[in-house]
Order: structure tokens, then C-alpha cells, then sequence
């Protein structure tokens, strides 16, 4: 017996809002009830979306129909159908199908990150828009597709702090797996690589490197001909990543080695200042007390001992 959906009723799963963006492409995710597994009882007339269709065949067994062809549906296949692709699903009777089904369209925006790799969402757009139907092939990891669908509908029926996100996230790790495995089907591949950092993106990373060397008798100078930077250039990268100046950094860092010997060492006070890079000991003082209230010695009594520390 044929059976259509109540127009008129609307689920909780068909009122979410979910986008997704890929680089320039804006996907947008279309739920309904279908998504939660359940054995399809009646033939399935046939019909078209005016987005793709995923149908995942969890179990059962049945036959979907496209003009004159055929296809049989198996446990554990996934299958994709294109845009105003008219289909239909007949179970089998002593076997039905149970199945999972979400839909998703998909648009250039114009908003896009400019570090985003242009030709991942170029080659996304190309592999998807060629599709009229896809059974995905043996040798992609269905595995991993069903559990990606189970994770969505738990993040949206158990929703927490970063649900959201989450979900966004699992549907395009959905979405890549999915033209992956089209690609792999046609047997073409495609060169890629995860892009590079330009120069000025290094330079926070070679500030840590070269603050790592505290023991040495560092100088603004010193740091600036590493960046191959101004001097004033290099206060303001300071100022913009660490919120501070190279004078205050420098004592912070030699300050924080300084407290952990101090707690976790029987080194001599003296011995620990050489060790943070400061050239005598009166001055190791003199600093260690203006930053910290007290001296090295205070200090360690407090700590050493266990006194102040915050059990696990």
C-alpha cells in the first residue's frame, strides 16, 4: 500500500536550523523524523527533493526504482540521490528496509575565510554536482558514516555546551566522506596539500623559540633581527600576542624557571639565578621580590615544603 507524509505536520527535527560552510560553499542541512532509524512498512511512491538524499539502510532489505532501473537496497549500503531525481522504495516484504534518511543543499557564498584552501571546496562543488545517483562504493568506510549519523542525533537530542558546533562539525566530516568516496568510485584522484603558513604567521612561534633561550643575555635587538623586523615593529608584535613588553616578558619567563627550581629543587638561590640567566645574585633578588612580593628565599619555605600547593 502506498503512503505519503501529513503535509501539514512539521517534527522537532524538521525545525532545526543547521548550516554548515565549507570554504565558499554554504551547505544547508534538511531534517525530518527520518533521521532516527525505523523499517519502511509501505512502498514509497515515486517522488523527488529539490536536495540531495542520503538514505542509509542500516538493516532489511528492499528495491529503489529510478525510471526503468533498479537498485537493490543491502544492509549497510548508503546511497545518494541528486536534486529532482524521482525515486521510489519498495521493501521487501518479509525483510523491509530500515533506514535513515537527511537531506542537504548546498550554495556558493559569498563570505568565505581567506586561509580556506579555494580548491577543497572547488573540487567538493565539482564531485557533488555531478551526482544523479551514488551508491557509495564497498571500499569506503560505511562504518564510520553510520557512527557519524548515530553521533549527530545524539548531539541534538542530548544537547550540551558546544552541541552546535558539534553537529556542524560531523555533518562535514559527512559530507567530505561521502565525495570522497564518489571520487573513489570513478577512480580519478586529485593532487592536494593542507596549506603552508606565510612568514608572518611563523613569527609568534619563533618568539616562543627564542624566549626558551632566557638563560642567554637576550636583547630586543636580538629578537628583532631574528623576525627581520624594526625593533618598534617587534614591540608591537609583543604587545598584540602577549600583551606585554619584551623587558616584561623576558623577566616573566625567567621569573615562572625561577619558582619551579625554588619548589622543586635544593639548588642554592645562587646557583638558581645563574641558571634563569641573571648575573648576580643581588639583582636576582631585587627582581624576584619586586615581582613576587617576597624573596627567593620567603618564597621557597612557603613552597618547598608543600605548604600552598594545590592538591590533585
Amino acid at each position: 500500500m502506498a503512503h505519503s507524509r501529513d503535509l501539514a505536520a512539521t517534527t522537532f527535527w524538521d525545525r532545526l536550523n543547521i548550516k554548515v560552510r565549507v570554504g565558499s560553499l554554504l551547505f544547508d542541512v534538511l531534517l525530518n523524523d527520518n533521521i532516527v532509524p525505523r523499517p519502511l512498512e509501505y512502498v514509497q511512491e515515486k517522488h523527488n527533493h529539490a536536495a540531495f538524499e542520503l538514505q542509509f539502510i542500516w538493516s532489511g532489505s528492499g528495491t529503489m526504482i529510478f525510471d526503468e532501473t533498479e537498485q537493490k537496497l543491502g544492509s549497510g549500503s548508503i546511497h545518494l540521490i541528486g536534486p529532482n531525481i524521482f525515486h521510489g522504495v519498495k521493501p521487501d516484504e518479509n525483510d523491509p528496509v530500515v533506514r535513515s534518511t537527511l537531506r542537504f543543499t548546498f550554495r556558493e557564498d559569498k563570505e568565505s575565510d581567506p586561509w580556506f584552501p579555494r580548491t577543497e571546496a572547488e573540487q567538493l562543488e565539482t564531485v557533488l554536482s555531478g551526482v544523479n545517483y551514488c551508491r557509495l562504493p564497498v571500499d569506503a568506510d560505511h562504518e564510520m558514516l553510520f557512527r557519524l549519523v548515530d553521533e549527530v542525533r545524539y548531539e541534538i537530542e542530548t544537547p550540551s555546551l558546544g552541541s552546535y558546533t558539534n553537529v556542524q562539525s560531523l555533518f562535514a566530516q559527512i559530507i567530505v566522506r561521502v565525495a570522497r568516496a564518489i571520487r573513489l568510485d570513478s577512480g580519478t584522484t586529485v593532487e592536494y596539500a593542507i596549506p603552508s603558513r606565510v612568514k608572518d604567521d611563523l613569527r609568534s612561534h619563533l618568539i616562543d623559540i627564542f624566549f626558551m633561550g632566557y638563560r642567554q643575555n637576550l636583547t630586543l635587538e636580538m629578537l628583532a633581527e631574528q623576525l627581520s623586523l624594526s625593533t618598534k615593529q617587534v614591540n608591537r608584535l609583543l604587545k598584540r600576542y602577549f600583551q606585554t613588553s619584551f623587558k616584561q616578558k623576558l623577566l616573566d619567563t625567567r621569573i615562572e624557571v625561577a619558582k619551579d627550581l625554588l619548589r622543586t629543587s635544593d639548588l642554592p638561590v645562587e646557583h638558581i639565578a645563574g641558571e634563569v640567566g641573571c648575573v648576580s645574585t643581588h639583582r636576582f633578588y631585587y627582581l624576584f621580590q619586586k615581582k613576587m612580593g617576597m624573596t627567593p628565599t620567603e618564597y621557597r619555605s612557603r613552597n618547598h615544603d608543600g605548604i600552598g600547593r594545590t592538591d590533585p
